[in-house]
């Protein structure tokens, strides 16, 4: 017989929007040690969390859109798990367009503390003009193995580039340790 376990979420998500990100380089999302954080020394071989994110965003013309996963606290200090094929933001203009994410990390090898452990992920972003036919867009990300340091305060960080003006704002974010 297996063992019951409880999926936990390890932060409470945001009870109001997060600061619309406006870069058009890679940037992160939310406050990664607030919204999505991953104890020191929490990894075990076979542990999963996973992020889930929504919001809206708005840009002016057709352009880019690449997600790139991290392990870590910042852009750049996140070891990246593989971003996505560059995607097409379609369908050109458009104001307050929600998205949805999912990503899912299952550890491993725990090592010795460094980057000795290792973490792989994939995960996925949707967006489109509701009730518009042809014009969604949903974009799989990560499937890179990454090196890791689990013996320190992490999370797993969302980064966002866009290569045309626009805005991305995180309605919620959160992690949760599913086993």
């Amino acid at each position: 017989m297996s063992a019951q376990s409880f999926r936990s979420i390890t932060a409470e998500p945001p009870i109001i929007n997060q600061t619309a990100v406006t870069a058009t380089t890679e940037t992160i999302l939310w406050n990664v040690s607030q919204y999505t954080p991953i104890a020191a020394n929490d990894a075990r071989p076979g542990k999963i969390w996973e992020v889930t994110a929504g919001g809206i965003m708005s840009f002016a013309s057709t352009g880019t859109l690449t997600i790139t996963p991290r392990f870590g606290l910042t852009v750049a200090a996140g070891i990246s798990m593989g971003p996505n094929v560059v995607a097409v933001t379609t369908p050109g203009a458009t104001t307050a367009h929600p998205w949805t994410l999912k990503f899912t990390c299952v550890c491993r090898s725990v090592g010795l503390p460094g980057v000795n452990s290792t973490v792989t992920g994939t995960g996925y972003f949707i967006t489109g003009t509701p009730g518009a036919a042809g014009a969604a867009v949903a974009v799989s990300f990560g499937g890179t193995v990454a090196n890791v340091d689990v013996s320190i305060p992490t999370g797993i960080c969302i980064g966002w580039t866009l290569s045309v003006a626009g805005t991305i704002t995180p309605m919620y974010a959160f992690i949760e340790a599913l086993n």
